[in-house]
């Protein structure tokens, strides 16, 4: 029993000596992440022929552990998403379930036909990574850069009335939103409405193809003001339990819709709820009521193809996803949310009347990339997006 001690201490040091060889550890992580479907398929570091040759029959060993599938390629595609120095005179290994392999295979044999920053994004997509990983790799390797890059701090939304005086007193004193400005209120920290006279651009009568989100925890207490206030209604208060929101829709001088909503915990949500959880509330005049922030939804004939601007162009992050409608946070609490016209509740117009403006930190250097790389107004400081959108610039 004496020598107990000394067996325990020679135990523990054999066991610190033995440590796991850190290139099966990486390995056994990617197969894991492509066995549970969190990518599409995985890449093991670059190695040098001959020391994969060493490991080979590991890999394949602990591939075939995780149910998953693996091919050597010495010929890695090229592409803005990695430099090519990385894979030069080396080889991957290719880790996949069936048909990804076939999928690879296809963007490599695309390759010499499809534009650098596209092929990028394929080849992005095919390794799970989300599109603000793509345009973070895009930004390190080339000068790519996206509207978000130059830091976008606020949002405004333009609004458009016959009658604008009307519109400015419902705001400042039914609505008792604070104000910015003689018609600029505040709905969030940096989230506000401009309101404005119809006007050329903005005729009486256009259609409006938007409707305004104010965000807010205390839906009973709102909708009893409104009622009160003999405020218009078009879809009333009706909570609905397990559901990822509730809320109700009135209606402002000028007929925009504003739907004074509540997001909860929902798995559409996730992510929106972090963002929104400490989110400062900004007070309004009347009855210690409050809102925290904005999502302006616009309509969309294409959503897919407004959602790829969002994304790639602009840079900003889907917080929530409906289905038939994508929410982006484009400033700490403002957001805009992309819906298919034929599911919401607005139709699309080719002109509407509604601007979007983001106030930047670096507007100089936005107008200098922008105006390089094409989308930039001659004629004003805005971005013309698709479907007739244009994006104001401060």
């Amino acid at each position: 029993m004496r020598n107990l001690p000394i067996l325990i201490v020679a135990l523990a040091i054999i066991g610190c000596t033995h440590q796991p060889d850190p290139v099966m550890t990486s390995f056994s992580a990617y197969c894991e992440q492509v066995a549970n479907g969190a990518k599409p398929i995985a890449l093991n570091p670059p190695m040098e022929t001959a020391e994969l040759d060493q490991y080979w029959e590991a890999f394949r060993q602990k591939a075939k552990d995780f149910g998953v599938e693996l091919e050597r390629d010495a010929d890695f595609p090229v592409t803005p998403l990695f430099p090519a120095a990385v894979t030069e005179g080396k080889e991957v290994v290719v880790i996949y379930q069936s048909p990804r392999l076939t999928q690879y295979q296809q963007l490599k044999a695309d390759l010499t036909g499809e534009v650098p920053e596209a092929a990028a994004r394929r080849l992005g997509r095919l390794l799970g990574y989300t599109p603000q990983g793509m345009n973070g790799l895009l930004m390190k390797n080339t000068d790519f850069k996206t509207l978000n890059s130059f830091r976008v701090k606020a949002q405004v939304t333009h609004l458009y009335y016959a009658d604008r005086d009307e519109a400015i007193a419902f705001y400042g004193e039914v609505l008792g939103l604070k104000a910015m400005g003689e018609a600029h209120f505040a709905i969030g920290a940096d989230a506000s409405l401009m309101l404005h006279a119809t006007n050329e651009d903005h005729p009486e009568g256009q259609p409006q193809s938007t409707a305004i989100a104010l965000l807010t925890d205390q839906l009973p207490a709102w909708y009893t003001y409104v009622q009160a206030q003999n405020i218009p209604v078009k879809y009333t208060y009706k909570p609905r339990e397990g559901g990822p929101h509730d809320g109700f829709v009135a209606i402002d001088p000028g007929g925009y819709l504003l739907e004074f909503e509540q997001f909860k915990q929902h798995p559409e949500n996730e992510l929106f709820m972090a963002i929104l959880e400490n989110t400062p509330r900004v007070q309004a005049k009347i009855d210690d009521l409050n809102f925290y922030g904005s999502i302006t939804w616009t309509y969309h004939n294409d959503l897919l193809k407004l959602q790829r601007f969002y994304e790639e162009v602009l840079g900003y992050t889907l917080v929530a996803d409906q289905g038939w409608t994508k929410i982006y946070q484009t400033s700490p609490t403002g957001f805009i949310g992309l819906v298919d016209e034929r599911r919401g509740m607005m139709d699309y117009a080719d002109d509407k009347a509604v601007e979007i403006e983001w106030q930047l930190d670096d507007l100089t250097g936005a107008e200098a990339y922008f105006s390089r790389k094409g989308g930039w107004s001659s004629g004003g400081r805005w971005i013309n997006g698709p479907e007739r959108y244009r994006y104001l610039l401060r």
